[in-house]
């Protein structure tokens, strides 16, 4: 049977010591407040005033003397919060090896918390920032290598197996570091408790503060390298990040229903260029959250309104049914609509999760993954089938193809069928691809809009960053007169990546006077790279900026896509014209809109798209002299045609999510419990890891530990008399006497004195 242990007796000890003429009005009134604040813990509290050149410890050791309670040291410009106390007195009893217990807090300290570089802290933001960290508490207490700052409850067992503070520092902090190394020497803890808050009004320090903290530092550093470094360590690692976090995320949640998840896959390119330059033009509307969804893991973006994200990454549990597991990210993040743009590493779960969230959805259509699995409706031979809807032709397709062979196309629509079926809203970035989906889908005709991505940087809310006058690497090309074409982008099969190398053995086999440069990566190149004759370079990565430079130094006279299959949209496209290159297209969905519609550029006829060698006929005519005002028409065509691409993109997506919220019915079954994430789980989200002291030398076996702060902290009464000189050896340390008796007492025994005072004085 356990038995309660009654509650600890404590003495606040309020530190007074050069306090600027601005906040000496708040220390009664701070005095006033911890005599009410106990409840029947506190049993004194003392106000201690240090004067200038006057020592800390000495003057915390005398306020400390009476026997029998625990101790808190507070910052005269500390500001306590609601229930501070009791949650450090809750922290402390949860393990008897613990020695200190510390708050979070703005001022100094291993994680400041909150940073508030603009102003200075009030009574108000205090309470709303302890609520925030209540809430989001497990409570974890999590082990810190050192305390203290504002505020530092000490145990009064460690204070008697440790023999108090050590006089020899000059400032607060000094000798709390000081402590709180020593106890971790000898097996004791230091924690942190999360879910309270003690803040510092005014400036955290002042000069004559710093000068007397560095000194202590040079103290520890001299009296022990290795442990002074322990702290600077964790600093570095940062263990407390995802508890700031999630207090930070308790202080931003709203119940305002503006939020909206986007659910993409993790392929990244077009499809996550077209979500982030969304949020970007629409994040003072709309608050924001990308799920990249993959099986059972979905990682969860949180957009901030500075621009910063907050990442998490939630695990679906084996018994937790989607809808549930779905209903909670929504619930926990306060949103109001879901943006489906891709289902290709999540369809079961978002499938059978959606219909019952009582939330509205859209999906935009940046592929036609929706139609057929294959995805670009190319055929095992590799060429487009032209959008085939017979569900027997389909399946003879797929089971050439192989890795789909056995798939039902038949079950595969009619799912999507009903997913398109219960959508607020239809985005297509192009006509063509609108269309494609009806031919597949007929029912969502009445739903769907074409709205066209917008261009690369059109969505900044800053204007973009000139580009460089010339590029920051490249590979080198003869010095010579020869263009180039290029072609942009990630570069696959269904891209082109075979015909470039077949257009590049008819050209040398030729002996044209023409150079290919992919600028981007083939998927068997993505490195850069160069042919021995230079008639086929591989730049590698690019960033868009350097676009016109790079088009520069490669000489690129015109941009070829020799894309096998159809493209809804084609960032690279906006890429290459936003630098006035024109573009050589096939014949065939967004690509030959967009081309037809702009002037800017050409479209390949159906005998040049289908035979390679036209393709190249057509290729070395446009790249020749005899074509240069032809390509300077299209290049101003192409400048035009960048500036213009889906200008309305945001306007008109925020439009339709308004309209969809308007609209929406609820549909969620009665007695369905919609709960957030429980703290523990939105911690272990946030990716928290606890820290764990390092191998201490003469550390203490913790049981030993346990065993005598249990006893009150006397330790063994076998041992009581050795411990009894050890703390008179102590006090007269200072003294001529005590000088005396270091020098000629052997070294051995010094050791064992120093070991029972917890080494290191």
């Amino acid at each position: 049977m356990s038995v309660s242990r009654p509650a600890p007796q404590v003495d606040i000890v309020v530190v007074v010591r050069d306090l600027p003429e601005s906040l000496r009005h708040r220390v009664d009134g701070l005095l006033a407040q911890l005599q009410d604040a106990g409840r029947g813990i506190v049993r004194d509290v003392v106000r201690l005033q240090v004067d200038r050149g006057g020592t800390v410890a000495a003057a915390i050791d005398r306020a400390l003397a009476a026997p029998g309670a625990d101790a808190v040291l507070l910052d005269a410009r500390a500001i306590v919060t609601r229930g501070w106390l009791d949650a450090l007195v809750r922290c402390a009893r949860s393990d008897p090896r613990i020695a200190t217990v510390t708050p979070f807090s703005n001022g100094t300290g291993l994680s400041p918390f909150p940073r508030l570089h603009d102003r200075e802290l009030e009574d108000a933001d205090a309470e709303r920032i302890a609520a925030a960290l209540a809430a989001a508490a497990v409570p974890t207490w999590p082990d810190v290598p050192v305390g203290g700052g504002a505020c530092i409850y000490v145990r009064r067992a460690a204070l008697d197996a440790l023999g108090g503070f050590d006089a020899a520092f000059e400032s607060g902090t000094g000798l709390q570091r000081d402590f709180c190394l020593r106890a971790l020497r000898v097996g004791w803890r230091n924690v942190l408790a999360d879910d309270a808050f003690v803040g510092v009004a005014g400036p955290a320090v002042d000069p004559a503060r710093d000068d007397a903290s560095a000194r202590d530092e040079a103290r520890l550093a001299g009296r022990d390298p290795h442990y002074a470094d322990v702290p600077r360590a964790f600093v570095a690692a940062d263990p407390l990040r995802p508890l700031r976090e999630a207090a930070r995320f308790r202080l931003g949640t709203t119940d305002d229903a503006r939020g909206v998840l986007h659910v993409i896959h993790d392929h990244g390119g077009g499809t996550e260029t077209h979500v982030r330059a969304l949020i970007d033009a629409t994040r003072e509307r709309w608050r924001h959250c990308i799920a990249t969804a993959v099986g059972d893991r979905w990682q969860v973006d949180q957009y901030l309104d500075d621009g910063a994200t907050r990442r998490f990454e939630f695990v679906r549990g084996e018994d937790e049914s989607w809808p549930a597991f779905v209903r909670g990210i929504v619930t926990t993040f306060g949103i109001g609509l879901v943006h489906v743009h891709h289902l290709s590493r999540s369809r079961a779960g978002v499938l059978a999760a959606l219909p019952s969230l009582g939330l509205p959805y859209g999906i935009t259509v940046h592929d036609l993954w929706l139609a057929c699995p294959t995805v670009t409706l190319t055929r095992a031979d590799g060429r487009y089938c032209g959008g085939v809807t017979d569900a027997v032709l389909c399946t003879r397709c797929l089971g050439a193809l192989g890795t789909f062979a056995g798939a039902d196309i038949g079950s595969w629509r009619s799912d999507h069928a009903a997913f398109v079926a219960g959508a607020a809203f239809l985005i297509a970035p192009s006509q063509w691809a609108a269309d494609m989906l009806l031919r597949y889908f007929p029912g969502a005709r009445s739903r769907i809009s074409v709205i066209a991505h917008a261009t690369p940087n059109a969505w900044a809310l800053s204007p973009p960053a000139r580009g460089p006058d010339r590029p920051t690497s490249a590979v080198l090309l003869p010095d010579d007169d020869i263009s180039s074409v290029a072609i942009v982008g990630a570069i696959g099969r269904d891209k082109g990546a075979r015909r470039i190398e077949r257009l590049v053995q008819r050209a040398r086999a030729r002996s044209a006077r023409l150079r290919f440069v992919v600028i981007g990566y083939l998927d068997v190149q993505h490195a850069p790279w160069q042919s021995a004759d230079a008639m086929l370079t591989v730049h590698g990565r690019y960033s868009v900026p350097e676009l016109p430079a790079l088009f520069r130094h490669y000489r690129v006279a015109l941009a070829a896509y020799p894309s096998e299959g159809p493209e809804s949209f084609s960032y690279t496209l906006s890429e290459t014209w936003a630098a006035g290159l024109p573009a050589l297209v096939p014949p065939i969905a967004a690509l030959a809109e967009r081309v037809t519609q702009s002037g800017a550029g050409w479209v390949l006829t159906d005998d040049e798209w289908h035979d390679e060698d036209r393709m190249l006929d057509r290729i070395v005519a446009l790249a020749g002299p005899t074509s240069a005002a032809v390509r300077a028409a299209a290049s101003a065509n192409a400048r035009a045609a960048a500036a213009t691409v889906g200008v309305g993109m945001a306007d008109a997506t925020s439009e339709r999510y308004e309209l969809a919220r308007a609209d929406a019915q609820s549909t969620v079954s009665p007695g369905v419990p919609i709960e957030c994430f429980s703290a523990l789980r939105l911690r272990d989200a946030l990716g928290y890891v606890g820290w764990a002291a390092p191998a201490m030398t003469a550390a203490k076996d913790a049981a030993a530990v346990e065993a005598q702060t249990l006893r009150g902290g006397r330790g063994d009464p076998a041992r009581a008399p050795l411990a009894g000189f050890a703390h008179w050896a102590l006090s007269i340390r200072r003294t001529a006497p005590g000088r005396l008796l270091y020098r000629i007492a052997p070294s051995a025994l010094i050791e064992v004195l120093k070991s029972r005072l917890g080494g290191g004085r």
